[in-house]
C-alpha cells in the first residue's frame, strides 16, 4: 500500500522510492487464464479504480471522508469508458464518500447494484488520523516503520490485519465482472493477495489517483 509517511531524503510525495511506475508493471492477471486459474472453472474479474484526487496534503487521512478535487460527477466521466467497456455486475465501493459517492453514479447509470462494504476501507491510521505529517512526533513514526508490517499507529491497525479484512472480501466474491472503486492501500493489498507481488515490491509502486488495476482469480463457486 501507498505509505503517507514523511520519509527524510525520500520522495515529497510520501511515497516509498520505487524502482518503477505502476504502468511499468502491470499487475493485471485479466489476461492471463493461466494466472486466473485452470480451465472450466468460473473465474472473477476485478476492476479496481483508485479515487479522485484529495485536496490534503502531507496527512494521515486513512478513513477519514475529505475532500476531492473533482466532483464524483468530474470523477465518474474520466473513467466512464473504461468501467463502461468492462461492463461490471456488481460495483464495490467502502463508505467514504469519495469512493461510495462515485460509485453510486455508475450503478445508476448502468443499472447494476452498489455494495457498500467495510473490509474495502482505507487502512486505519488511528490516532494518527487528521495529524500533520509533521504534527506526529517522528520517533513514533520511525518505530512503526521499523515493523511496518506488524505494527499498528497508535489506535490503528497493522498493514497484516488490513490486509486480512481485503482477503476476506476477494474470497467472498461470486464469479463475473466487479468494479470496485478503490483506496490506494486497497488495491496494493489485491497488488499481494491477487497480482503476486511482495509487499516490498508494491510499496515502492506508485498508484495516481484514478489509475486502474485488474485482477483475476478462478473459483469453484458457480455464477448466481
Amino acid at each position: 500500500m501507498r505509505l503517507a509517511l514523511p520519509r527524510p531524503g525520500g520522495r515529497r510525495d510520501g511515497r516509498l522510492p520505487g524502482r518503477r511506475r505502476a504502468g511499468e508493471r502491470d499487475c493485471d492477471s485479466f489476461h492471463n487464464p493461466r494466472r486466473a486459474g485452470g480451465r472450466g472453472r468460473p473465474v472473477i474479474h476485478l476492476l479496481a479504480i483508485r479515487h479522485a484526487p484529495v485536496t490534503v496534503e502531507r496527512v494521515f487521512y486513512g478513513q477519514m471522508d475529505v475532500p476531492t478535487t473533482l466532483t464524483a460527477a468530474e470523477a465518474a466521466v474520466r473513467i466512464a469508458s473504461t468501467v463502461a467497456e468492462f461492463a461490471p455486475r456488481t460495483i464495490w465501493s467502502s463508505d467514504a464518500l469519495r469512493c461510495r459517492e462515485p460509485a453510486a453514479l455508475f450503478s445508476e447509470r448502468l443499472g447494476v447494484p452498489h455494495r457498500i462494504d467495510e473490509r474495502v476501507r482505507e487502512m486505519s491510521y488511528g490516532d494518527w488520523e487528521g495529524r500533520g505529517w509533521d504534527a506526529v512526533p517522528r520517533a513514533e513514526i520511525d518505530e512503526w516503520m521499523a515493523e511496518w508490517q506488524t505494527r499498528s499507529p497508535p489506535g490503528g491497525e497493522s498493514v497484516t490485519t488490513f490486509a486480512e479484512r481485503v482477503a476476506a472480501w476477494w474470497q467472498d466474491m461470486a464469479p463475473g465482472h466487479h468494479f470496485l472503486m478503490a483506496h490506494a492501500g486497497v488495491v496494493h493489498c489485491l497488488d499481494v493477495i491477487a497480482g503476486g507481488l511482495r509487499w516490498e515490491e508494491t510499496v515502492e509502486q506508485r498508484l495516481d489517483f484514478l489509475q486502474a488495476r485488474r485482477f483475476s482469480r478462478a473459483t469453484a463457486r458457480r455464477p448466481t
